[in-house]
């Protein structure tokens, strides 16, 4: 992001409790700026520390991650920013987004380090958000030019939730809207979703090819493992529930068969993209597989980096994984989003900006994705519309990138 020359002050900032996509409270925040100029962002509830930077679990459609203190971590997120923050950002430039992120850090405190905020993400992240977007708005430009510049003008390839573990990932071959058509189509020819990976995968192929596509030149599959679940830290093993369940025994893998099985997985399927196929903290079991499988595959770190920028660090060291998924409140503030975000591509690593337990209507992360060139995006199930919204926005930024080409 860079400095813009100019000076517009910011004149108050409110935030108010409203609902997300499962009727818990999370946090929307207003900017004003100059004359009657507002920027408005709602923030996911799992964006918060306590849901360990959002981190899914591997069920889309029903886990928030949310407990019985959401309601009241909402409430005190709002309290913070109508009193604390707004008293320490009022009179600021809203154009100059790094000391308003400096400026939110230094306020975070000492135990905001490592990517755990101590004022709770949905305040500190929904204020630098909507700093951003009362900016942009006073500039008249769409937030994703604001923070991206000339150089955002590249579209993100959507990976599309089919159930908790599978997803559908379009060639790029399509415009935007073809590749959400065609996933949309191969969906609801699906029919019943399976837990059983290898069922799901067989059946998603077979809906592909009688919809008319090619698996594996116009859609490849993608899985979310979501192995630290999976992990039995007794037995240094990983459980397999779903295939106990079929095979009436015990299913218990070590690091090397899991990547082996995995491996098996991909040749089999046509499958592009694993998500957590390990532990967390298996790091020589990361290295080895994205060693072995890398070349081949995408294998994207989610729990493991957990949007921090030590882990980050230490996976690229360690040759761990070969691309990362970023979840909207990563870095606590949209300037640590986007230093986190262009790390990981300066390493090579490829980035998807994914959506968070306890969703809203927002179109922040759509935004985010184009303004940062992340390579793909997930929105979640193409049935519900605070998912569906953040697609209808990218298919308006596409319009006007192409009318910009």
């Amino acid at each position: 992001m860079e400095q813009l020359d100019a000076e517009l002050p910011i004149r108050d900032i409110f935030a108010r409790e409203i609902f997300d996509c499962d009727g818990n409270l999370t946090v929307e925040t207003e900017v004003l700026a100059g004359d009657g100029i507002v920027g408005r962002v709602s923030v996911p509830s799992g964006t918060d520390a306590g849901n360990d930077a959002g981190m899914d679990t591997g069920n889309d459609a029903a886990d928030t991650g949310n407990d019985a203190g959401a309601d009241t971590g909402a409430e005190k997120a709002v309290e913070i920013i109508n009193t604390h923050i707004a008293q320490e950002l009022i009179g600021r430039n809203v154009f100059d987004q790094k000391e308003i992120d400096k400026a939110l850090t230094r306020l975070d405190g000492p135990n905001g380090s490592n990517g755990r905020s101590a004022l709770g993400t949905q305040a500190v992240f929904g204020v630098s958000a909507a700093a951003a977007r009362a900016a942009a708005a006073a500039l008249k430009l769409p937030l994703y030019r604001y923070l991206g510049g000339v150089h955002a003008k590249s579209m993100p390839v959507p990976e599309v939730s089919a159930s908790a573990g599978v997803y559908l990932i379009p060639s790029g071959a399509l415009s935007l809207r073809g590749q959400l058509t065609m996933c949309i189509e191969i969906l609801r020819l699906t029919g019943t979703v399976s837990a059983d990976v290898r069922k799901m995968l067989d059946r998603l192929e077979w809906a592909a090819e009688r919809a008319g596509f090619q698996v594996g030149k116009d859609v490849t599959f993608g899985l979310r493992a979501s192995a630290s679940w999976q992990y039995d830290r007794e037995r240094g093993c990983y459980r397999f529930p779903y295939e106990e369940s079929v095979k009436e025994g015990d299913v218990c893998r070590t690091a090397k068969e899991a990547a082996a099985y995995y491996e098996e997985l991909a040749e089999e399927f046509h499958v592009s993209s694993i998500e957590d196929p390990l532990d967390c903290e298996d790091w020589n079991g990361w290295a080895q597989m994205t060693g072995s499988l890398g070349n081949r595959v995408q294998l994207a770190g989610d729990a493991l980096f957990r949007s921090d920028p030590g882990r980050l660090e230490k996976g690229i060291k360690a040759g761990a994984a070969n691309a990362v998924v970023i979840r909207a409140g990563a870095g606590r503030t949209l300037s640590g989003l986007s230093d986190l975000i262009k790390r990981a591509q300066e390493a090579g690593y490829s980035v998807t900006v994914a959506h968070n337990a306890g969703e809203t209507a927002d179109t922040l992360a759509a935004d985010l994705a184009v303004a940062f060139r992340a390579a793909r995006i997930r929105t979640g199930y193409p049935c519900h519309m605070e998912y569906m919204e953040k697609c209808n926005r990218l298919l308006r930024i596409e319009e006007k990138i192409r009318g910009t080409d």
